[in-house]
């Protein structure tokens, strides 16, 4: 699975969860970005991250990323 710095994914992952995650850079298989909604869970209470922070984790455990589009409504005239 292929996913694109610059770029927010709603990302399903074996061991994190469900979380919106915006891509900063990618290494050895590892993804790494910001928490954009929700949280990330984690075996640990203090590793658990939420909206606003950094994360790392492995790419070979995502089970499904979709990328997020911003959709800016105007309002009816």
């Amino acid at each position: 699975m292929e996913l694109e710095n610059g770029k927010t994914y709603l990302v399903n992952h074996k061991r994190k969860g469900v979380f919106t995650l915006t891509v900063e850079s990618q290494s050895n298989g590892f993804i790494h970005g910001t928490i954009t909604g929700g949280e990330a869970a984690a075996m640990m209470e203090y590793n658990i991250k939420h909206e606003g922070e950094n994360i790392s984790f492995r790419k070979g455990f995502i089970i499904e990323a979709v990328e997020q589009r911003i959709v800016i409504h105007r309002g009816l005239t």
